[in-house]
């Protein structure tokens, strides 16, 4: 089994993902007085034939075409019109280049693009005029950064065969490059307040479980300012699904069966530490996991105050054929001293702010959250560092 730095199943796409409801009144319309009115100029730097459009991205992330115009001579173009919401815009030069715009409203954008490219080079573009714009720039390229120093650690890693301590060399300083990109994008991010931008930029870039303060004072703070724009409601909505599994909260209750078809209530475990591991036989990163989990778990098998659970959760088969899919699965992998206990129909998950897989949850005896996590590490001894942390201190 191919080893990573860092692994996780998403099951869930980022807000600038989502689905936007199709609805009017939010398209930009030339012409019109209501809402924020916006300019976009633009200049290409090689001859296009064809219009130009300015699309908004629909309901299905497909982009609808609400406006055109044609080149003129001296190859410039500009829209003008108003937006009754902050939403997500492209420029389409004849098909040829598309420039994603994030659009609040009121800004005079000038655009300076190539509008095609050549077989040697891609076609590149600027927009000046939105320092909103210029911000979520800023964080993407700490992104792409940031991205290349994982692929490159990620490689450095996958090459070793034997030497452990080369490989917890690598996770350190995979673990300092994180730190590092954190730090530096989430003041960039803080300046971009509820903007549009800073909605999608948090959503995307940010950890919503080491983060989650950010996530929530966003939230409080777009109804406090009476935002109700699409992904304002989403936002909202999300963070507070999400703090139904935050670290402090009362753990969501549960009644669920077991491979031999007992019933496993969490409030009956209460006055004992629980470690809840959300898994599924298709998430390569849950399997990856199982390993050091089973360390973990052979480490406090004699202390009647530790209780793990295995949630199997989002399996991709049939309900008739779930159990039966996870017995053979456990049996054949050698793990069928898990114990196991079936979240059919993703409920539990649900209720816990599950948006990826592994996730791991310790409750402490107060039945309260006391650790989260999601992902997997690559290495065995840090999941057992992590547990034994967790729960050494959850017991005291």
């Amino acid at each position: 089994m191919k080893q990573s730095i860092f692994a996780i199943c998403f099951l869930a796409f980022g807000l600038a993902c989502q689905s936007q409801p199709q609805d009017k009144s939010a398209q930009a319309t030339p012409g019109t007085t209501t809402g924020k009115a916006f300019t976009i100029k633009g200049k290409l730097n090689n001859s296009v034939s064809g219009k130009v459009y300015l699309e908004r991205m629909n309901d299905r992330n497909i982009p609808l075409k609400i406006d055109s115009v044609d080149v003129a001579a001296d190859k410039t173009f500009s829209f003008k019109g108003t937006i009754a919401e902050p939403g997500i815009y492209q420029v389409n030069i004849a098909n040829q280049q598309v420039i994603g715009l994030i659009m609040d409203g009121g800004e005079n954008l000038n655009v300076v693009a190539d509008g095609v490219s050549t077989p040697d080079k891609a076609a590149t573009f600027s927009v000046d005029g939105s320092p909103t714009m210029a911000k979520f720039n800023q964080v993407v390229t700490e992104a792409q950064k940031f991205r290349q120093t994982q692929t490159s650690l990620q490689e450095q890693f996958d090459a070793i065969k034997k030497d452990d301590k080369k490989k917890k060399e690598l996770q350190t300083q995979y673990m300092a490059a994180e730190e590092s990109y954190y730090n530096t994008i989430k003041p960039i991010i803080a300046d971009l307040g509820t903007s549009l931008a800073g909605l999608i930029a948090t959503n995307n870039f940010l950890n919503p479980e080491r983060d989650y303060d950010i996530f929530a004072k966003t939230a409080a703070q777009l109804e406090k300012e009476g935002q109700n724009h699409f992904f304002a409601k989403l936002f909202i909505q999300d963070v507070k699904r999400r703090s139904a599994g935050s670290v402090g909260s009362e753990a969501p209750d549960f009644s669920l069966v077991d491979l031999a078809g007992k019933t496993v209530k969490l409030s009956e475990l209460k006055g004992k530490v629980v470690i809840l591991d959300f898994w599924a036989t298709w998430c390569g990163p849950c399997i990856m996991s199982f390993p050091g989990m089973k360390q973990a778990m052979e480490k406090y098998k004699d202390n009647p105050k530790v209780q793990f659970l295995f949630v199997n959760t989002y399996e991709r088969v049939e309900q008739s054929q779930w159990k039966t899919t996870v017995n053979n699965f456990v049996n054949q992998r050698g793990f069928n001293t898990f114990p196991i206990i079936f979240d059919i129909g993703g409920e539990v998950a649900g209720n816990y702010g599950v948006n990826g897989i592994p996730a791991k949850f310790c409750i402490d005896k107060e039945g309260k959250i006391k650790f989260k996590s999601t992902g997997y590490m690559g290495s065995n001894d840090l999941i057992v560092q992590e547990m034994t942390k967790w729960i050494d201190e959850a017991v005291k």
